[in-house]
């Protein structure tokens, strides 16, 4: 896997976290795709600021998840994740959880997250701020055979 992105997070499979197929369970998954994301969000500052008087906050409208390759007990993980595209409000990632043995991509998740009005509860514009920052923030790249493999047939 290229080294594009931030490291957004580490860990390890353990037993616990395996189903009687003898894989990591999709549920224990999640939490680590959620915890990337709010370390890339973090690159923006604290996960809720006052900006102009207005507190403001991130929520996710959209979440694509690809399970490519399995997980088992002992397996360590790392996940680097970053920005596709800027919206007007929102900001399209990308995190891509690997296996740090052989540094196979085992799950691609994309989303799109909003820049949230806490006080309003809406969405609001995306400060130039914010904007130069996400501009940094390219998102990790999936080797073309891997994706492929991960996209079922139409």
């Amino acid at each position: 896997m290229l080294e594009i992105g931030i490291e957004t997070f580490r860990g390890v499979v353990f037993p616990c976290h395996c189903d009687v197929m003898g894989h990591m369970s999709v549920q224990h998954q999640m939490p680590l795709l959620d915890n990337a994301v709010y370390h890339l969000l973090g690159e923006f500052g604290p996960p809720v600021m006052v900006e102009n008087g207005r507190r403001l906050g991130w929520a996710d409208v959209k979440c694509e998840i690809r399970y490519v390759q399995e997980l088992v007990a002992g397996d360590l993980l790392i996940l680097r994740s970053g920005i596709l595209a800027v919206g007007s409000s929102s900001i399209r990632h990308r995190t891509v959880l690997s296996r740090r043995s052989d540094a196979a991509v085992c799950t691609i998740m994309e989303g799109v997250t909003v820049r949230f009005d806490l006080d309003r509860r809406r969405s609001t514009a995306l400060s130039d701020e914010a904007r130069a920052i996400a501009a940094r923030l390219r998102a990790p790249e999936v080797p073309g055979e891997q994706y492929e493999k991960a996209v079922p047939p139409a």
